[in-house]
């Protein structure tokens, strides 16, 4: 008995443990525009504003559950409303320059209140035709607000000679962690990029500088958290047949130190003219940990998309299992 129960005073420490590991990484993911959704095609615009490469105001929703077998879930959400600044009778003007501005929210919340991250984003960008075939050159900046609060005072995770307030009565109250730690910092971004807009070829390529004004991430102004500028680099092709069948690439490539946050996805649409929509599938891939099947489904201007993530990380290896699920809606004014 007494073996029994050393043995369970010792798996908790190295639960609790595993738990603040995988929360600490995350929160590193979830700097500044790291919203993390697999659905690089309606997102871009969240790594570089340039990248409005159309002429129609856009309403996208994304919400996103991630487990770790019961040590830890969180849920992700994300609204983001994309506009050119033009009237309606311009919008139908080709070869046109246009601005555009784009307002845009998202939050992260795991389970138990352990973590919390909030972001607001405000951009606006500017495309200049270099071509008679719709092919435009486009540059733009973005502005964030990025809050994170981590609070692991209700985790019921530690050994039996302790209890929620530690070893010591008392020390929750001056533990920044434990009491609810929180800051905010404003963030700067700027991108180009050159794409096409044609009626059966549209095409982007676009790179951005994140981070551009090195914010501190903590309210110690550290310089070891202190954000360092990141390259991100996005690509895109879509051909379009005469029957309105779809088949596109797209890549969102980031760079964060010795991380690499990788995304490539493939998906084919086949259209049904008599719904003016169609039914899509595809696949995605992010870099060294999950393989990403998709579908979706178009009707007129909404589109709405459900993306499955299939864990091939190193994670697998630990015992753990994390699944992850994706729901996309798009609406075209």
């Amino acid at each position: 008995m007494k073996r029994q129960k050393k043995k369970s005073s010792l798996k908790e420490p190295v639960r609790f443990g595993f738990v603040v590991m995988v929360l600490v990484l995350y929160n590193m993911m979830a700097n500044a525009q790291e919203i993390n959704f697999s659905r690089v095609q309606d997102m871009a615009i969240w790594y570089n504003q340039s990248l409005k490469t159309d002429k129609q105001m856009s309403l996208k929703l994304n919400y996103r559950n991630v487990n770790y077998q019961g040590l830890l879930a969180y849920n992700s959400v994300c609204a983001i409303l994309d506009a050119p600044l033009l009237s309606k009778s311009a919008r139908e003007k080709t070869n046109s320059g246009y601005f555009s501005m784009s307002v845009g929210a998202a939050s992260d919340k795991s389970n138990q209140g352990i973590l919390s991250n909030t972001l607001g984003l405000l951009g606006v960008s500017y495309a200049l035709p270099i071509s008679s075939n719709e092919v435009y050159a486009s540059i733009g900046f973005q502005g964030m607000y990025y809050q994170s609060k981590m609070n692991t005072s209700g985790i019921a995770a530690f050994p039996d000679q302790f209890d929620q307030y530690g070893p010591i009565n008392g020390k929750l109250s001056i533990d920044p962690v434990a009491s609810g730690w929180s800051y905010g910092y404003f963030n700067v971004n700027a991108g180009a990029s050159i794409f096409s807009n044609s009626q059966y070829n549209k095409w982007y390529i676009g790179a951005s500088m994140l981070h551009v004004n090195t914010p501190y991430t903590e309210r110690t102004k550290s310089e070891t958290f202190k954000a360092k500028r990141a390259l991100s680099v996005q690509g895109g092709y879509k051909y379009i047949t005469s029957n309105a069948d779809e088949c596109a690439f797209n890549m969102s490539l980031n760079w964060q130190g010795s991380a690499y946050k990788h995304y490539f996805n493939l998906s084919y649409l086949k259209a049904i003219p008599s719904m003016e929509g169609g039914v899509g599938f595809g696949v995605g891939y992010r870099y060294n940990d999950a393989v990403v099947p998709n579908v979706d489904l178009r009707y007129n201007k909404a589109t709405i998309a459900l993306l499955y993530d299939i864990n091939i990380s190193s994670i697998n290896a630990a015992g753990y299992r994390r699944t992850g699920l994706e729901l996309a809606l798009k609406l075209d004014f």
